[in-house]
Parts: structure tokens; C-alpha cells; sequence
């Protein structure tokens, strides 16, 4: 027997295919309209336009982030069907997905490149896993704090693949260019983290550890909405660096085939005739300057 919820989710969905989904050309020709709001003030002030200019503008600007809006309603109920049975309803999912979608929708520079739905996957998936985090910790820590939980966790595996074996604090520290004092602190706090996590249990006192570990078989929310294009534009960003430094990443993350294989520094070594500290440094140097254009353009 249907649910209260069941129906009211049942009812979203059918009025949120209504909306037509959108193009590339749509989606850059609404992305123009809504960035070009944030420059319609300097330019009013300036005297570049009238008032008429400005309003019409600013009406553009909100009519075309609606239309963004709800034509990618439907990917916010897809990425958030991941993150059911993790102690959100499914409504609350939802909310906090749209949340990330509107995010996504002010920040969307059609200019980079990217479909929309890549960009906006990556906003949903990140507000839905914040407040999923929030909901599963008995003591509340800040989202910048769960940030440098991340980076510390992607450190340690660093760390121990080039020194077979788990790194000091005073390693970790240098690594991740921290104080030894602050990376004591977040790594207390990863201990928390792990400690809640393996704690879990359901009402009857079962163990539910397996839904709190990453399923490394199942590719991330985002990861499952990539089209040609967003591999076209993946293949985009490698052409910004070296040859060589496009091999070392298309190796390490699985993208020199269909298969998805991802290969360890040594592997990696092997195959290119390098040193694994070597191919550690071109990683990092090739993250670094990928990094930097990211933040540039996106």
C-alpha cells in the first residue's frame, strides 16, 4: 500500500516531466543570460545602459535560471536515489539536492565547455553527501573540517603506496604543507569519523558497516550522468599539459581505456620507464596545473 510520501513523491515526479530537457546550445544560450546579470550592475552604473536595458536584463536572467532549474530536476532525483537507506528520506534528499542545483546554476560558465548536467552533478552530489555526513554524525563537524578529512584520507593512501607503509604525523603534516598541530587535529577528528562509522547498527542491533564503506564497484552519482561530451571534455583539459603528464593521470584514474583500470605508481613506473617517485611527482605536478585552470574557469 502506497505511502503519504509515495504519493507526494509520486506526484513531483510526474509534474517535474513536464519540463523539456535542454541542449547543449539551450543550456549555453541560458547560461549567457544568467551570467550576464552579474555584470548588468558595474554596467548600469557605469552608464553602458539604461534602466530599461538593466531590467530587462535581470527579467532575462530569472526566467532563464527557472528554466535551468527545472529542466535538470531530474537528475537531482537521480543522483539522490544513490544515497537512500544512509538516514535521510528520500524527500530530504531532494530538498538538498536542489540546494546544490541551484548552486550549480549560478556558477555554470557555459563558455568552459561542459554540459550542464556534468557541472551540476558534481553540486548535487557534494550537498546531498554534506548533509547525509551531517545527519550520521553523532557530534556535528563543520564541512570545512570534513574537507580536510578527505584531503588527510587521499594523503595517507598517498603516503603509504611510496613508503609501503602507514606515514608520521610529521609526514602527513609535510605532505599536506599543514602545522604537525592542525594535522593532529584532523586526523582525531578522521578517528571520529571512522569510530561512528563502525559503531553504526540498525534499531535491532545489527551491524551496518557495509552501507557506511565506499562500494568501490559502484561509481560515484555524478560519475553515472557523464555523456561523450563530458569525456570530450575531459580530453579537453589533458590537452593542457604535457603528453607525458596526460599518460601518468590517464593511468593512475582509469582513462587510457573502457575498462576503467587504475594502476599504482609502480605500475605505473613500469610502463613508462620511471621511477615510482618520479611518476609521483609528475601526478602531483599535472594535478597542480589542472588545478589552477579550474580555478580560473569553472
Amino acid at each position: 500500500m502506497a505511502t503519504k510520501l509515495d504519493t507526494v513523491l509520486g506526484d513531483y515526479l510526474k509534474e517535474i516531466k513536464k519540463y523539456p530537457l535542454l541542449t547543449a546550445e539551450q543550456e549555453r544560450e541560458l547560461g549567457g543570460k544568467i551570467r550576464a546579470k552579474f555584470s548588468c550592475e558595474e554596467r548600469f552604473a557605469n552608464g553602458e545602459i539604461g534602466p530599461e536595458d538593466y531590467e530587462r536584463i535581470q527579467r532575462d536572467a530569472a526566467e532563464a535560471r527557472d528554466q535551468m532549474a527545472q529542466a535538470n530536476l531530474r537528475l537531482v532525483i537521480s543522483v539522490a536515489k544513490h544515497f537512500r537507506n544512509r538516514g535521510l528520506p528520500l524527500e530530504d534528499l531532494v530538498n538538498e539536492g536542489n540546494v546544490g542545483l541551484m548552486n550549480a546554476v549560478d556558477r555554470f560558465d557555459p563558455e568552459v565547455g561542459s554540459r550542464f548536467s556534468t557541472y551540476a552533478g558534481y553540486w548535487i552530489d557534494q550537498a546531498i553527501r554534506r548533509a547525509v555526513q551531517n545527519a550520521q554524525q553523532m557530534i556535528h563537524i563543520p564541512s570545512y573540517l570534513m574537507e580536510q578529512i578527505s584531503h588527510m584520507r587521499l594523503a595517507l593512501r598517498e603516503l603509504e603506496e611510496q613508503f609501503d607503509r602507514p606515514p608520521s604525523m610529521d609526514e602527513l603534516a609535510q605532505h599536506m604543507d599543514i602545522t604537525p598541530r592542525k594535522a593532529k587535529v584532523i586526523s582525531q577528528a578522521l578517528r571520529a569519523c571512522t569510530s561512528r562509522m563502525q559503531g553504526s547498527a540498525t534499531a535491532g542491533g545489527e551491524n551496518i558497516l557495509s552501507e557506511a564503506l565506499e562500494d568501490r564497484h559502484t561509481p560515484a552519482p555524478f560519475e553515472s550522468i557523464f555523456s561523450e561530451s563530458d569525456a570530450e571534455f575531459v580530453a579537453s583539459l589533458l590537452d593542457r599539459i604535457t603528453e607525458r603528464e596526460a599518460l601518468v593521470l590517464k593511468l593512475r584514474y582509469g582513462l587510457k581505456d573502457r575498462k576503467g583500470k587504475r594502476m599504482t605508481l609502480k605500475e605505473i613506473g613500469k610502463e613508462v620507464g620511471l621511477t615510482r617517485e618520479r611518476v609521483r611527482q609528475i601526478e602531483r605536478e599535472a594535478k597542480g596545473k589542472l588545478e589552477e585552470y579550474m580555478k580560473q574557469h569553472i
